[in-house]
């Protein structure tokens, strides 16, 4: 008797530290996971999903998935098949409709028995393939950019050359008829569309091959300060006022001031085109794991930027494709700023990201790894 008392002490001792080991194991799951009771209740929501989807587990707990997903009726069809058959579900890759948001995903379904074999409930397993799917795009990308990049590079080169002898001839030009309007006027234009031609010469050049960074500590706050200055007068121009919620006690990160320089400038620059009749700028930096950014787990730190516009955002029709090289929604648009500044981030080992803000306009956020 005594033993059998000993035994169900020790169990009870346990059983506080199991509760303990599961409730790490759940919070560190990169995986989404979302435990309904009989009654297709939410009765867990593990932290990897309110990272994934927004919501707060006391936000969720105890309604249906209906109630939480009304956008995503593949969610509860699949729950119906589990009940119906009692065996697992799955589904290869989905769209996970939250808010305006469309996350691609792989969902998994399996049922929850008691002790005896009646159903209690079910376990939503969803794996976030955002990431994944970004770096097939890049891979692509880079794929497309290694085939084209020795002609792309033969023939700015090539091209680089005789523009420099146009713009000469063009200055003599207007050096020797300086006293005929026309002359003047039409050379200045000549002029200004050959440097014009020679700025993206040189982008198809950094584009074909980006420099390499020079690894040096980097303070990105005062990047971002030069950046507002620099372009002063075109925000007074504008009307376009600019708030920053900036943490400068952040560390610094690790790469070429000038390279990140220019990613900041072209941003800024983007958002300032988005708000022809003026609006508001906010410019956001704080710290990052790369749990949150690559849903995977691990200690790396990572220093954030958002700069976000009020202007009307990205079509939702080309949201996935703003950063694919010669793709443009302007008029005279080269399509090269946003993929340059990628290149340039991914070499200083960084992600950056675009999407729409639920309250309206651009948000682009840029992800660097912070020094240790």
């Amino acid at each position: 008797m005594l033993l059998q008392r000993n035994k169900r002490a020790q169990r009870s001792e346990a059983r506080p530290v199991v509760t303990g080991l599961l409730d790490n194991v759940l919070a560190s799951l990169g995986d989404a996971l979302i435990l309904t009771d009989a009654d297709d209740r939410i009765v867990l929501f593990n932290q990897a999903a309110q990272e994934l989807t927004g919501f707060s587990e006391s936000s969720v707990r105890s309604r249906s998935c209906g109630e939480v997903f009304p956008n995503n009726p593949a969610l509860g069809s699949m729950i119906q098949r589990m009940r119906v058959s009692g065996q697992s579900q799955s589904c290869g890759e989905e769209r996970l409709i939250v808010g305006r948001r469309q996350i691609p995903v792989r969902i998994s379904c399996s049922p929850v028995y008691d002790n005896g074999s009646h159903l209690e409930g079910c376990a939503l397993v969803i794996q976030d393939l955002s990431y994944q799917k970004k770096l097939e795009s890049e891979a692509r990308r880079n794929e497309t950019l290694a085939r084209l990049g020795g002609l792309v590079a033969g023939l700015a080169h090539e091209v680089k050359n005789p523009l420099g002898g146009i713009r000469g001839a063009a200055q003599l030009l207007a050096q020797r008829f300086g006293e005929q309007a026309e002359i003047t006027e039409f050379t200045g234009v000549m002029i200004r569309e050959i440097d014009r031609l020679s700025r993206l010469v040189e982008q198809l050049l950094t584009l074909g091959s980006p420099p390499t960074p020079d690894p040096l500590p980097v303070n990105v706050h005062k990047i971002i300060h030069e950046v507002v200055a620099i372009l002063g007068s075109e925000l007074t121009l504008k009307k376009a006022t600019v708030r920053l919620q900036i943490d400068p006690s952040l560390p610094d990160t690790r790469g070429d001031e000038a390279q990140l320089t220019h990613v900041f400038l072209n941003l800024v620059k983007n958002a300032l085109e988005a708000m022809p009749e003026g609006g508001s700028l906010i410019i956001t930096t704080r710290m990052e794991t790369d749990f949150h950014i690559m849903r995977q787990a691990g200690s790396g730190k990572f220093l954030r930027v958002e700069v976000a516009d009020s202007g009307p955002g990205f079509p939702e029709d080309v949201l996935d494709r703003v950063f694919e090289p010669f793709f443009t929604t302007k008029a005279r648009g080269s399509g090269l700023g946003l993929a340059i500044c990628e290149r340039i981030v991914a070499a200083h080992g960084g992600v950056i990201h675009a999407e729409n803000r639920p309250s309206g306009g651009a948000l682009v956020s840029v992800n660097l790894p912070l020094i240790a």
